[in-house]
Order: C-alpha cells, then structure tokens, then sequence
C-alpha cells in the first residue's frame, strides 16, 4: 500500500513538474504565435529558451535565423542560419533562410554559393531552385535565372514557386504560350494568395496576345518554342476567328475545350499532360465553366464575376468543393520545354 501511494506522488510531482517546465516545442510553438502577432522581442525570448534547452534543435535555430531576419538584423539572421545549416537534418528552409539573409544585404555571391551547396544536398529542391533564381535576377542574370527556374519546374513540379517566377519573366518577355502553361499550373499549386490574383491578370492578357490577329514580330524577338509548344499554338490559331468580336470568359472556355479535344485525340500519346486530365475531369463534372470564372472572373471585372457567381450558386459551390477536396499535384516526367 505504501509503495503504491509512493508511485501515485512522484506520478503527480512529475506532471506538476512538466506543467511547470515548458518543452522545446511549446517554446517553439509560443515563439511562433509572437512572431506572427510582430512581438519579435519576446519570440526571441522564447527562442533562446528553446535553445538552451536543446542547443542543436534544427526548428529552433530556423526559427531564431527567420526572427532576426523579419527585425532586418541580417548580421544576426546570418549567424543562426549559418548553425542551422551545418546540422546533419538541415533542410531546404535552413538554406533558404539564410540565402535570403545573404540577398537582403546584396551579398549575392555568398547566397549563390549556399544555394550551390544546398542543390548538392537536395538536388531536386525546388525552394533552392526558385530563391537561386530571384537572385540571379537580382545580378540581372536573366538567362541563368530562367534556365535555374524551368530546372525548378522540371525536377520538382509541384513546387508553386518556380511556376511564379517563370510566368513572370516570360511575361516581360512576350512568351505568352508559357506565360499560360506555366501560370495556370501555378494558380493551381498555390490557389489562394496575392500571388494568385497577379498571375491569373498575366494570363488573361496571355490569351488576349495569343488569340490576336496575326501580327508580324521582329525574327530576333519570336519566342524558340518546343514541339510541345508548337502544337498548342496550332491549336490556338484555329480558334482566332472565334474572338474577332472581343474575348470573354465563354470563348476562353470554348477554346481550351477545343484544345483539350484535339489533344487527347492527336498528342495525348506523345504528350501526357496533368492539367489537361484536370481539364477533362471538370468538364465531366460539369464544373469546368466554374472552373474558367474562377480564373478569369476577377480579372475581367470583379462585378460580373459576383453577378455570376449568384446566378450559378450550384456550379459555383460544386467547384468550390472539388477545390477544397483535393491538392493538385504536377507528376514528374511531363516536362517538354527542353
């Protein structure tokens, strides 16, 4: 009897005890909450509480090379990060951190060799890919910049990032068949963001270039474009005549399901595309009009789209729950840009 009275007091002196010591975790978790609320002082207090406790703890030293960075202490930022990376479980984030660290005070050749360092430890991270780019954009290496993005795309295609930043350079640069690739591809990675909204405008002004009558470009300015680019552009020019009058949200829809029809009768074989099987599935679901509003509806004038969205409740909620029931994901080995 006393020996199990002696068990059930040091049983409740330990939960007191824990109740009394907060873990790594709940510091982390604490530091978390603060930062995101702008209490940066007290999240550093937190972190270094954290860090006394577990000095090699990965999530803590991430955590603590991000609050600096987020009060501009890059000098401080660095040095944290600079542990981080050296733990034998560092990840992408731990060298993304502190290569935004390095690109925050223009030191763009120490970023570019930890984005060097990080590719041979993750040699398929599209994080590094996609911050390896913005900073080779800030040297104002455009070539390397989109060439360090499409690899991004390529080896790790459901990886939102590289697809931003790519839409964006090809629409500065006229390339409106990637800009719609690309894009659409992004907005459904990352369907809801600021981001969102800017990329879904680049594409709508895509397909206004695209369907436009011909217009005679300067040879040295004509995008290179792959076969599996070529036969799109085929496609879209058949259907030119059908926006002589002006494009709206119908023809957009009408023409990608013109094009989705040829395709998987003529180069689904030879080009297996993800987004076009999404495509097909929509419009068995009936949703796909749905689909094309959600893209577009904003970007033609947010009235119309509101207007739309009450006369078509049923559509609309049924795409809105298909949405909200699945991730997208872009399969690896559908890359035909080389």
């Amino acid at each position: 009897m006393k020996k199990l009275f002696f068990i059930l007091i040091m049983a409740v002196f330990a939960v007191n005890v824990n109740a009394q010591n907060p873990t790594v975790k709940q510091f982390q978790e604490s530091a978390m909450s603060l930062m995101q609320q702008g209490d940066f002082v007290n999240a550093m207090v937190a972190l270094e509480k954290a860090k006394a406790l577990e000095p090699q703890n990965l999530e803590t030293l991430k955590n603590i090379s991000f609050c600096y960075y987020l009060q501009r202490e890059f000098a401080q930022s660095i040095d944290a990060g600079k542990l981080a990376i050296e733990l034998p479980n560092s990840d992408q984030q731990s060298f993304q951190i502190l290569g935004m660290a390095y690109k925050s005070i223009a030191d763009y050749a120490a970023a570019n060799k930890i984005y060097k360092r990080a590719l041979k430890k993750f040699p398929n991270g599209g994080i590094i890919y996609s911050e390896y780019g913005e900073c080779l954009l800030q040297e104002n290496k455009k070539d390397e910049a989109i060439a360090t993005w499409e690899k991004g795309i390529e080896l790790a295609p459901s990886y939102s990032g590289n697809y931003y930043h790519a839409a964006k350079y090809y629409f500065k640069e006229m390339n409106w068949i990637r800009v719609l690739i690309h894009g659409e591809l992004f907005v459904n990675l990352e369907s809801y963001s600021t981001r969102t909204s800017e990329v879904k405008k680049a594409m709508l002004e895509a397909y206004k270039n695209i369907l436009r009558p011909i217009v005679k470009t300067p040879y040295h300015l004509v995008p290179k474009y792959t076969e599996f680019e070529k036969k799109q552009l085929a496609i879209y020019e058949k259907t030119k005549p059908l926006v002589a009058d002006g494009l709206t949200i119908d023809h957009i829809s009408s023409i990608k399901t013109r094009l989705l029809m040829e395709w998987m009768s003529e180069n689904a074989t030879q080009f297996p595309y993800q987004l076009f099987l999404h495509w097909q599935h929509m419009i068995r679901e009936g949703i796909f009009e749905a689909y094309n509003q959600w893209l577009f509806g904003g970007a033609f004038g947010e009235e119309d789209y509101q207007n739309w969205l009450s006369t078509h409740a049923e559509e609309a909620k049924k795409f809105t729950e298909f949405q909200q029931s699945r991730i997208y994901r872009q399969p690896a080995g559908q890359y035909y840009f080389n």
